[in-house]
């Protein structure tokens, strides 16, 4: 079994462009270097009882635009809806939903760092998951001086996708929210005071995504190109998942793009994988040193689910500016993380990123 510094140290995800020159450099320090728009997953029906109201913010948190849209429409803040969280520091957009009652948001008075896009209504709240993505803009600085020469390959190797792991910032500075996690699943830290609700929540999620890096890994190393016996798979444009039994049959729907390959968020409502699937389960979950009671400890707060072990980039697009810095675009499905696109080229110290990248 590792030790325990070993297994309170989260893992570093898979690169796919691991053998290319990168073309180094990081994530622009200034908010225009950061820009997210949110992709809803529904426009505004015209009618309802609640407002869609799209914002533009810089340098605040989702939950920062919450509390101060709640003062201005007059309003409780658990009644501001929003699908997904946003980055602080960056340009992002995003839906929010208030009731139709409160005060209207030609009445707001808001700070210049929030600006108003657009107003529609419809017929209910938003809630966290209700986004098909969000769109990314970003610029790299500090760039080695033969990034245009080794940018186009990079662009290549990344247009046919890469492992949809989660980013280091779900692991806190140093990667620290793993090893706390761990003694509280393993009852050694009692959770209590005003984060202790917050935390039951957040604790499940960092051992279940380290758990997910950690199956890529050995996922990784069976190739994306082929299908595993009993591993479980999505069906393109759905979200129903099933156990691969027929191999050959089911490889073949997965050649086509109708399936797409699925790994564990460990849960008690999770679908079981059989055979090879299951084997490289039990191997991660050696390898962090959890158990049956570990895992229905897990289970008891957290209902378990499966995410696409591969992530496709929609729209990448990149350029090499005069000064050298790199610009790129792309697009990507909610809970997914840009800072891990951006690590492909640059190559930043794992657990170095501090942007939340996601949605």
């Amino acid at each position: 079994m590792s030790t325990s510094a070993q297994v309170s140290t989260p893992v570093e995800p898979p690169l796919v462009a691991w053998d290319l020159e990168p073309v180094l450099g990081h994530l622009g320090s200034n908010p225009e270097d950061f820009r997210v728009d949110e992709i809803p997953a529904y426009a505004a029906s015209g009618d309802g009882e609640h407002r869609l109201i799209r914002l533009e913010k810089v340098g605040m948190t989702t939950l920062d635009l919450v509390r101060v849209v709640s003062r201005a429409a007059k309003i409780q803040e658990r009644e501001v809806g929003y699908a997904g969280l946003k980055d602080k520091h960056a340009i992002t957009s995003q839906w929010l939903s208030v009731p139709f009652r409160s005060t209207p948001p030609e009445q707001w008075e808001l700070p210049d760092s929030i600006r108003i896009l657009e107003v529609g209504r419809h017929h209910n709240k938003l809630r966290t998951g209700h986004l098909r993505g969000n769109r990314f803009a970003l610029r790299l600085t500090g760039t080695h001086p033969e990034s245009r020469e080794r940018l186009a390959p990079l662009v290549e190797r990344l247009q046919r996708g890469i492992w949809n792991a989660f980013g280091a910032q779900r692991f806190g500075h140093g990667g620290e929210n793993l090893g706390r996690a761990l003694a509280w699943i393993r009852g050694q830290e009692q959770l209590r005071g005003p984060r202790a609700r917050f935390l039951t929540k957040f604790y499940p999620s960092v051992i279940q995504s380290e758990l997910f890096n950690r199956y890529l890994l050995v996922r990784r190393d069976h190739g994306i190109k082929s299908l595993l016996p009993g591993e479980v798979v999505r069906l393109d444009g759905k979200r129903s998942c099933f156990v691969v039994d027929d191999l050959a049959s089911e490889q073949a729907r997965y050649d086509r793009g109708e399936l797409h390959p699925q790994g564990p968020l460990f849960g008690k409502k999770m679908l079981a994988s059989a055979s090879r699937a299951t084997e490289l389960e039990r191997e991660v979950l050696a390898g962090l040193g959890l158990g049956e009671p570990e895992l229905e400890a897990l289970g008891r707060v957290a209902p378990g689910t499966h995410r696409d072990v591969w992530l496709r980039l929609e729209g990448l697009e990149a350029t090499v500016e005069a000064s050298g810095n790199v610009r790129l675009s792309f697009s990507l499905g909610a809970g997914s993380y840009a800072t891990l696109v951006a690590r492909e080229l640059t190559r930043e110290p794992w657990l170095s990123g501090s942007a939340t990248a996601s949605g």
